[in-house]
């Protein structure tokens, strides 16, 4: 099948589960700006100056992959049978605390924070802000359907990780 296929002239998007929803979508929204996100951290990933940073970068795009998952199938878990979602995957708002946890104590928060001190850092916090953005979406989608707790849990855990890779990219650039 073909990248273009004319489905969604009317207006309206196929989910993973055959079912239709119009393009704008709460559920839509939510996906959309996360297909974003995924984009601007490929963006910051190019910029960033640890290796580090760039692994847990692509360690959260590969969970951006199976957030949308967790919609069409609120009542599973990953790796939960039936091959629905991937053995282990990602989506894991501890794993994420807990690397909040050790920047926190590297790079410990002196005062205020003006976005843009070095490239790397900037694009960190414009992905930040998407994220902030996507999980506004998420919350109204909640007042609509059911949206599983640990999606919520993570995507505000993934911004505060943002943020923090932000300052951990600021630091790294002091030396330059």
């Amino acid at each position: 099948m073909g990248i273009s296929t004319g489905v969604g002239d009317d207006g309206s998007t196929e989910l993973f589960a055959g079912q239709f929803v119009p393009k704008d979508h709460p559920r839509i929204e939510f996906i959309g700006v996360l297909d974003e996100l995924n984009s601007f951290l490929g963006d910051a990933k190019t910029a960033v100056l640890q290796g580090q940073t760039r692994a847990v970068i692509e360690t959260v795009q590969k969970d951006l992959f199976i957030a949308p998952l967790l919609l069409v199938y609120p009542d599973k878990e990953p790796g939960s049978g039936g091959g629905i979602l991937p053995q282990g995957g990602g989506i894991d708002p501890e794993r994420l605390a807990s690397l909040i946890r050790g920047l926190e104590e590297k790079h410990p928060m002196k005062g205020f924070i003006v976005p843009g001190k070095n490239t790397a850092s900037a694009k960190l916090d414009i992905a930040r802000t998407v994220c902030r953005r996507a999980e506004r979406h998420l919350i109204a989608l909640s007042r609509e359907e059911t949206v599983p707790p640990l999606l919520r849990r993570y995507m505000n855990r993934l911004s505060d990780l943002l943020f923090m890779l932000a300052r951990a990219e600021e630091d790294a650039g002091e030396g330059n």
